[in-house]
């Protein structure tokens, strides 16, 4: 079920190492190692992300609850770890720039 990257032009699977710092680039296209072609993060994998972020905030008012502060922010460092740790497996890429919406 977990996957990582593969390029589309050549075929070429990305190391973890090698996706999780082509993931914090924060560019539009990423460059294949092997092929050195243009590879864009899918736009399915943006929405996936995207949904992470949302999931998160519906943590934060668990506080008023009487959850204890201690616990959510324990939880959410967790959860944030798990995801960085998840992210390049996440990843899918494309050859061309699929628009979101």
């Amino acid at each position: 079920m977990l996957h990582l990257p593969t390029c589309q032009q050549c075929g070429y699977k990305w190391g973890w190492i090698e996706a999780f710092f082509k993931m914090f680039t924060f560019k539009k296209k990423l460059r294949c190692s092997s092929c050195d072609s243009s590879q864009h993060v899918s736009k399915i994998t943006r929405m996936l992300l995207s949904q992470f972020i949302f999931i998160f905030l519906l943590i934060a008012p668990l506080i008023s609850y009487g959850v204890p502060k201690g616990y959510v922010l324990a939880f959410e460092i967790a959860a944030y770890a798990l995801v960085i740790i998840l992210m390049p497996f996440i990843y899918k890429l494309s050859n061309k720039d699929e628009q979101m919406w």
